[in-house]
């Protein structure tokens, strides 16, 4: 009888948190990963949404203060030489 009662004990104390943490992890990481594949669906969906021929820039350079000598950009001087 004493067996029985410490081996509820023990299952109540010790195995049941386990369960507990076991199944959250569980729950978190399928919610991640349905979070993520539905993140990616809907990025393709948003692709194939596009009309036709437009372009869409991810990245675009930051622009540069351009100085008053450079503006049209580098000018050689050069001399025409006819032999």
């Amino acid at each position: 009888m004493l067996k029985l009662i410490a081996l509820i004990l023990v299952f109540i104390y010790v195995v049941m948190p386990l369960l507990r943490f076991l199944m959250k992890a569980f729950v978190i990481t399928q919610v991640h990963k349905k979070m993520s594949e539905q993140e990616i669906r809907s990025k393709q969906h948003a692709a194939k949404s596009r009309k036709e021929g437009t372009i869409d820039v991810d990245y675009v350079p930051p622009k540069t203060k351009a100085k008053s000598d450079d503006v049209a950009g580098d000018y050689v001087p050069y001399e025409e030489v006819k032999d």
